[in-house]
């Protein structure tokens, strides 16, 4: 499972994947370590048993790195420990996360600020530190993961939804300004996704099974799995999307299209 694969079309890179030790995270690092990547798995300190039980059952390629993304001197030590160990970045997936449900009026001052402090200050936190490497090496791949609630409006998520709509213009600006530099920048929006953090959602309301349902029915191709988004950013992180950015790819299961 260590062992490079010298035919991956991602053989050579050197990958940042922050919320990495579980869930669409998880996927990713799986799926470019058996694309011959070298994968840093950024993820809190708290997750540090998770990201090392994940690095250690990927070998060489893959190691865990703590990293809150909301903190400046974490990122930093991170990002300069990650290129100590594997070389300059040249793909970066932006992946920590987190939603807490409430309609406007009931949510506190704090859940709103602290998911917009993750979901969209995380990828100026972790970007601006990896761009200046990415501008050296003449080339790079940065992927933001967006939502597709950033195009429906789901009325108990309305700071999820607000934050995931500025991760994709966000991306845009983003890649605007840095393709001068070949870097591109696209944000990858999923459907719902069965992770656990859906799960967490689920089990925190008074009616899980009917939301469910709801779910399934908003989705024609049913519930998305982790595999599904991994994929989707393997593309977006190779050469094979060399002429994408500023793009904002929905692998949503057909919801957006009801």
């Amino acid at each position: 499972m260590g062992k490079r694969n010298a035919q991956g079309i991602l053989s050579g890179k050197v990958v940042i994947i922050t919320g990495a030790s579980r869930g669409i995270g998880e996927a990713c690092v799986r799926e470019f370590v058996a694309e011959g990547a070298s994968v840093a798995i950024f993820d809190l300190p708290q997750e540090r048993d998770a990201g090392e039980k994940l690095a250690a059952e990927l070998g060489e390629l893959a190691q865990y790195f703590p990293c809150d993304v909301t903190s400046a001197d974490q990122c930093e030590a991170a990002v300069k420990a990650a290129s100590k160990k594997f070389g300059p970045i040249t793909i970066l997936v932006n992946n920590a996360g987190i939603a807490i449900s409430g309609g406007l009026e009931e949510m506190s001052e704090a859940d709103w600020d602290k998911i917009f402090s993750i979901n969209v200050k995380g990828i100026f936190m972790v970007g601006r530190l990896v761009i200046p490497q990415m501008r050296k090496s003449g080339s790079g791949s940065i992927i933001n993961i967006a939502s597709e609630s950033a195009f429906i409006g789901f009325p108990m998520h309305p700071a999820y939804c607000a934050s995931k709509a500025a991760v994709v213009h966000l991306s845009r600006s983003m890649a605007v300004r840095y393709a001068p530099d070949k870097i591109r920048v696209n944000s990858l929006c999923p459907g719902t996704i069965d992770t656990a953090l859906y799960r967490g959602f689920l089990a925190s309301l008074p009616n899980p099974e009917e939301v469910h349902q709801q779910v399934l029915d908003k989705h024609p191709l049913g519930l998305g799995q982790p595999e599904d988004i991994s994929a989707a950013a393997l593309f977006l992180a190779s050469d094979n999307s060399r002429y994408m950015t500023g793009a904002p790819m929905l692998v949503d299961g057909g919801s957006t299209a009801l």
